[in-house]
C-alpha cells in the first residue's frame, strides 16, 4: 500500500484511476469513501471527484503524526465490487 505525506492544514486530493480493472464497457455505479480509524480528529472528507474511471476525493485536517487508512470502494453495472486503499502519514511539509 501506498503511503503519502499529508500536512495537516493542506486539503489534498486522493484518487485511483479504475480503467484497467474495468472489463468491457462495465461502467461504476457507485463509490464510497471511509477513513480509518474515524473520530472527531480524522481528516474530513470532502468533494468527491468522479471523472470516467476515475474516483478521488478532497481530503483536509487529521492529526500531526497520525497514520490513517484511506478507502475507496466502488460497485459496478456488472455487479463486482472493488477497493483500493493508500496510507497517510500526516506530518508538517
Amino acid at each position: 500500500m501506498a503511503v503519502h505525506a499529508k500536512d495537516p492544514s493542506a486539503t489534498v486530493d486522493y484518487s485511483f484511476d479504475w480503467a484497467a480493472w474495468l472489463t468491457g464497457s462495465e461502467q461504476i455505479t457507485s463509490t464510497t469513501w471511509a477513513v480509518e480509524p474515524a473520530g472527531s480528529d480524522a481528516p474530513t472528507l470532502g468533494t468527491v471527484v468522479e471523472a470516467g474511471s476515475v474516483r478521488g476525493v478532497h481530503v483536509s485536517g487529521g492529526v500531526r503524526g497520525a497514520r490513517y487508512r484511506l478507502t475507496c470502494t466502488i460497485e459496478t453495472d456488472a455487479g463486482r465490487t472493488g477497493e483500493r486503499s493508500l496510507s497517510l502519514y500526516v506530518m508538517e511539509r
